[in-house]
């Protein structure tokens, strides 16, 4: 099961590049604007300023291109469904050789499958991009002081940048517990690699039971641990390091915000 090792998604990697520099807030409202723009576009030429866009940020970023595509690979068999789904059931003009009986592909499905699959695959590229390059406790307090205004209308935003800032810091404590199970696995002969894909989703079950162990009982040293150290719910607490906006941030939405207009404008 090497594709458990390969997903970066929610990793961090130290670093003093551009990127690493900037202020969560940035990156968090960037990435937005970043969602909305790449999953509104229909025109390839928009699509292509958009791919360029994200080689330039790997280039501020200092990170292996090696390694972030690597952690996508893990999700192509979301892009091929994703694709499929449209090969298949979009109505258009059907291409040569179809239709086969009741399975009709259609260049309408062909463009929009391969469209749609460019747009999840971005996506999910510049999210890997920001929390490689945002450690978890970077990114409660950039989204805590994003939410602040919420405050007002009693939503405890602490808490739910707390709860976030966990979700992102267990994605990659819970791979490296399943890679240790299926190796432990492995070594009692249970085999993982042979079979089709429906005989190796079934050898997945014996993983199941320890790792549902796992988590509860991280889960309970957590709790522990934070009760151990004072950690009341909706207290006010204060920070080590004060994240504060830079010209460069500002800067750097000015980009942005400037970017996603262009794009708008060609392939909308």
């Amino acid at each position: 099961m090497k594709f458990l090792q390969d997903i970066t998604l929610g990793q961090y990697l130290p670093g003093h590049s551009f990127l690493h520099r900037l202020d969560p807030r940035t990156k968090f409202l960037s990435l937005l604007l970043l969602m909305v723009v790449t999953f509104l576009v229909q025109e390839l030429r928009a699509m292509a300023f958009l791919w360029l866009f994200f080689f330039f940020c790997l280039i501020l970023s200092g990170l292996s291109w090696a390694y972030v595509f690597r952690g996508v690979r893990s999700f192509l068999w979301l892009f091929l469904f994703t694709a499929c789904l449209h090969f298949f059931f979009t109505p258009g003009p059907s291409l040569p050789l179809f239709p086969l009986g009741f399975i009709n592909i259609t260049w309408t499905g062909v463009a929009k499958g391969l469209l749609v699959a460019a747009q999840l695959f971005l996506a999910i590229l510049f999210s890997s991009l920001m929390t490689l390059t945002t450690s978890p406790l970077q990114l409660a307090q950039g989204l805590e002081k994003l939410l602040c205004p919420l405050k007002r209308f009693r939503v405890p935003v602490e808490d739910f940048s707390m709860m976030t800032m966990l979700a992102i810091k267990f994605i990659p404590i819970l791979l490296g517990e399943a890679n240790r199970i299926i190796r432990a696995q492995s070594a009692r002969g249970v085999d993982f690699e042979s079979g089709g894909f429906f005989q190796r989703v079934r050898n997945l079950l014996p993983i199941l039971t320890p790792l549902f162990h796992s988590v509860f009982k991280r889960a309970d040293d957590l709790a522990i641990a934070l009760l151990a150290r004072g950690y009341i719910s909706g207290a006010k607490r204060t920070h080590l390091h004060d994240a504060r906006m830079a010209g460069r941030d500002y800067g750097v939405l000015a980009c942005v915000v400037g970017f996603m207009i262009l794009e708008l404008k060609l392939g909308v």
